[in-house]
């Protein structure tokens, strides 16, 4: 045969072994609707009409190559959307080729494995704005898809040239950037199954030829033929060790949580780095099976053929029994063939394909029956059992990533694992084998589905105070007798019911729940109550650990707190549970007293400033019916805090106070960072705050107490780009609030003896302050009219009320102020490391420029001038910057209230000490 022949007689055999996969993947689907959606998709990709899952208004690109609908599909589709055509019409298809890849069609497939379609295009067809259709297209009919079969259904649109260069389109949570390349394509070609379209010329191509010869046949195809019958996806000879290994780590990272695709994937890559064999490209054993037409089940099944390559390798090379019982044990597990209650079937001939598979691998492996009859029953191991399990499958794995690890060192990995790579990859790794305090492990299992149907909790250790609780269920035998499965135990009954919540073996749709209480009092109402809302919200999708989440610190994604759990006769709150699950994939519950619900609602708000999710997403707090009003109160407070530090305005610092347990806490944030500190009172709150101003301020007062209640008052009554002075009488001082045109609040204590003069040189302060920062700007930031003082004043009966008391003052500066008799500070920021002042007295002779350590002349020069017979206030009326820069200027009048407070705290302290 010449060239042409050859092609044309390998891509018959090639559409021929594709056939044999395509109908073993049409007799493996669960059900007649599961397979109707599933054969609808490439018929909603050919079309674009309205009621049809896809429709996109405008210009959609559509089409796929040689795709005809069947008949079945057609009347699917008629019932299910009457009066919408179901013929197909003459168009320029879009779509080359459209496949599915992964566990379809193999032994490993069941009704929970995912659908993952590749969509190839010729990305240069397409505008910007018609392949953003497509895009749009695709992604209705797979959420469409998704939502009718109950598992999900990807529609990854790859660009052909892409393909051929080694650039796949992925799902974004589960790409991994820099180490793909040729490993995916070699995976997609030995597993995929072609619904539609052209064929890969690789397959057709004579033997294995280097990239340079690829080419050169390609050109020896008439233009026609190849554009009628192939697409192009570019060579595969060879995948260097570097290229396999940075791509194999990631792809054992991304199965972790699937513990036999784990080993399989750890085996196929130890078994290439040590064999002597040239390649361990699994498809060209493929390919070369297909083009002799020796077409085994192990070619046809793309998962037996990973299983049978690691197996073989492990057991000529290894030859470690231990591993290969792993191995055995693993696949029947994952399979799940229950040959036992085929062993009396004589007629093998309508069995399960799995269970025809398994029956030739039992025999293979010698396995007794009763080793049969236990591993069909691994669903009623007991928890140490199951424990003694995973922890050999654990030793696998480590001990091949050991082996692996070992060759690390001579490969030159830079180039082909980038640092962000190799921080998720240790990361992933360290955090699924990690053991940690207060963390709540994971539940390895083969089923498709975790959740028992019953369930009974009870004491395995009858003390009054040391009490051990168990988590069983009960099964029958063939014999009719009850048999009682551990599944867990736990010295913590919260602790159970969270492992058994969070690992959805307890499920409130299915699952009954039989508590024995023992000596312990339990109300089983409340319990229930707990595990349906722990279940229901951990069990929802507000659990999606992206890639990027491991190249950031952990932070938390979901928070519960619980409070008072079992506890009916407590007194306020006695306990508070935190549990979380976090951007790593990890679940932790910590007991917190009381006094320390102040670092929860830091741990929340700090963490949540990540994504700010809406706070009904991100956290939920519950409680026993008898303990709602204390439940409601701290809802309340972390609602509160939340809404304020995480969901407003990012652009504004804000500043979060609250009374928790007779403390003021305080809880800032800053930019994206937040800081918790608790305060004895709030005066000692609000001085410290006097020296830590921002650029832009705002604060939330929280709690019944009756000064913070009044702090939030003056807050909220204070008015938008303007200074607002508020003054209340103490006993025998008085406190004034200043709040300015940026939200910053600043707190001044003076004796009432000063009241007067104080207010009065206050007031002229501000005018100062207004005048100056106006000046400075191309357009007036403060309101000049707005400058008000009141009076806060509150009746026998504590009522507040505040008193507008503007024009007394105003009065008072016009009749009585004396300005001459107070200071004015000339300031330079930049003179030095420090800030320098220079005060101007009353008798117009300055101090010169010192540092604010040296304040202490200040006091000294005014004790003099008042010897002399001068009346000299230590109060500062007017500041003048000499150096300020840009950046200054946009705080506004923040700088000025800041240096008038730290000279007058400076001067208070110097005064006290002598």
């Amino acid at each position: 045969m010449d060239f042409i022949e050859v092609i044309e007689s390998n891509r018959q055999k090639f559409l021929h072994f594709n056939s044999i996969k395509y109908m073993r993947f049409q007799n493996l689907l669960p059900n007649v609707t599961v397979k109707r959606v599933i054969n609808s998709i490439p018929f909603l990709l050919s079309v674009n009409r309205k009621k049809l899952p896809g429709y996109i208004e405008g210009k959609v690109p559509s089409g796929i190559e040689h795709y005809a609908v069947d008949e079945d599909t057609k009347k699917f589709l008629k019932g299910k959307f009457p009066g919408v055509s179901v013929d197909l019409y003459a168009n320029s298809p879009c779509v080359e080729m459209l496949a599915v890849m992964g566990s379809i069609g193999t032994v490993a497939y069941n009704k929970k494995s995912d659908f993952d379609y590749w969509v190839c295009v010729n990305r240069e067809q397409f505008t910007d704005k018609e392949f953003d259709h497509f895009r749009k297209k695709a992604e209705e009919i797979q959420h469409w898809a998704s939502h009718e079969v109950g598992v999900p259904v990807h529609l990854f649109i790859n660009d052909i040239k892409g393909i051929k260069n080694n650039l796949f389109s992925e799902d974004e949570d589960e790409a991994f950037g820099t180490t793909i390349g040729a490993v995916l394509k070699d995976e997609f070609l030995r597993s995929s199954i072609i619904i539609a379209g052209k064929v890969p010329l690789w397959w057709v191509i004579p033997g294995f030829v280097r990239d340079d010869e690829y080419e050169e046949m390609i050109r020896k195809i008439p233009k026609d033929l190849f554009e009628r019958n192939f697409i192009d996806f570019g060579n595969l000879f060879e995948i260097s060790k570097e290229d396999f290994l940075g791509a194999a780590l990631f792809q054992i990272i991304k199965s972790l949580g699937n513990p036999f695709k784990s080993i399989l994937k750890l085996g196929v890559l130890e078994k290439y780095l040590f064999s002597s064999e040239a390649a361990p490209i699994l498809s060209h054993k493929v390919k070369m099976s297909i083009l002799r037409e020796e077409l085994s089940n192990n070619i046809i099944d793309a998962y037996l053929l990973m299983f049978r390559e690691v197996y073989d390798y492990y057991k000529t090379v290894i030859g470690d029994r231990n591993m290969l019982n792993v191995l055995e044990q693993s696949l029947y597990l994952k399979i799940d063939p229950q040959l036992s209650r085929y062993a009396g079937v004589k007629d093998k001939k309508n069995i399960p394909y799995k269970v025809e598979v398994m029956f030739q691998y039992v025999q293979e492996w010698a396995w007794a029956e009763m080793a049969i009859k236990e591993f069909d029953n691994f669903d009623n191991w007991d928890f140490t059992q199951v424990i003694k399990f995973w922890d050999s499958v654990k030793r696998f794995m480590l001990l091949s990533y050991q082996r692996i690890a070992t060759q690390l060192s001579s490969l030159d990995l830079k180039r082909k694992i980038s640092e962000t790579d190799t921080i998720l990859l240790n990361r992933k790794l360290k955090t699924y084998f990690r053991k940690e305090k207060n963390k709540i492990e994971q539940l390895i299992t083969f089923k498709d589905t975790t959740y028992e149907s019953i369930l009974y909790i009870e004491p395995i250790s009858q003390g009054i105070r040391e009490v051990e609780w168990m988590l069983y269920k009960r099964t029958l035998t063939e014999k009719d007798t009850v048999v009682r499965t551990v599944i867990r135990v736990e010295n913590d009954l919260l602790r159970l019911f969270v492992w058994t919540a969070i690992n959805s073996i307890y499920d409130q749709q299915v699952t009954r729940l039989n508590i024995q209480s023992g000596y312990s009092r339990i109300n089983q109402h409340n319990v229930i109550e707990v595990m349906n809302a722990i279940a229901k919200y951990f069990g929802s999708d507000q659990i999606r650990i992206k890639n990027v989440y491991y190249l950031k610190p952990s932070f938390k994604l979901l928070n519960f707190v619980i409070i008072n759990f079992n506890l009916e006769g407590a007194e306020g709150i006695e306990t508070i549970h935190h549990l979380y699950h976090t951007s790593w994939g990890e679940s932790f519950l910590v007991e917190h007293s009381p006094s320390n619900v102040s670092q929860v609602l830091y741990e929340v708000v700090r963490d949540g400033l990540h994504l700010r999710k809406r706070f009904e997403d991100y956290c939920e707090i519950i409680a026993p019916d008898m303990h709602k009003k204390e439940m409601k109160g701290l809802y309340t407070l972390f609602r509160d805090a939340y809404s304020f530090l995480v969901e407003s305005d990012r652009n504004n610092d804000a500043r979060f106070v609250a009374v928790l347990d007779e403390k003021i806490v305080h809880i800032a944030r800053e930019g994206d960072k937040v800081s918790i500190i608790e305060y004895p009172s709030l005066m000692k709150l609000l001085v410290a705050n006097n020296f830590k101003p921002r650029k832009q301020m705002r604060y939330r007062f929280f709690g019944e107490d009756v000064h913070v209640s009044v702090v939030d008052q003056i807050y909220r009554f204070a008015q938008e780009k303007a200074i607002t002075v508020v003054y209340e009488e103490r006993d025998d001082i008085i406190v004034t609030y200043v709040i300015n045109e940026t939200g910053n609040l600043f707190v001044f204590l003076k004796s009432k003896k000063d009241r007067e003069q104080f207010l009065v040189s206050l007031f002229d302060f501000c005018k100062n302050v207004i005048r100056r920062v106006n000046e400075k700007r191309d357009y007036p930031v403060i309101k000049t009219d707005e400058l008000k003082v009141y009076l806060l004043v509150r009746d026998r009966f504590g009522k507040l009320t505040i008193e507008n008391r503007t024009s007394m003052i105003e009065q008072e500066y016009v009749l009585k102020y004396r300005p001459e008799e107070l200071l004015v500070a000339y300031i330079s920021k930049y003179m030095a490391e420090e800030t320098f002042y220079n005060v101007l007295f009353p008798d117009n002779v300055s101090s010169g420029f010192m540092s604010i350590k040296e304040i202490y002349s200040v006091t000294d020069r005014v004790r003099e001038l008042r010897k002399n017979g001068l009346t000299v206030y230590y109060s500062v009326r007017d500041i003048v910057f000499s150096d300020l820069r840009k950046e200054d200027l946009v705080v506004g009048s923040t700088l000025y209230f800041l240096e008038k407070y730290k000279l007058e705290f400076m001067i208070q302290k110097v005064l006290a000490q002598r």
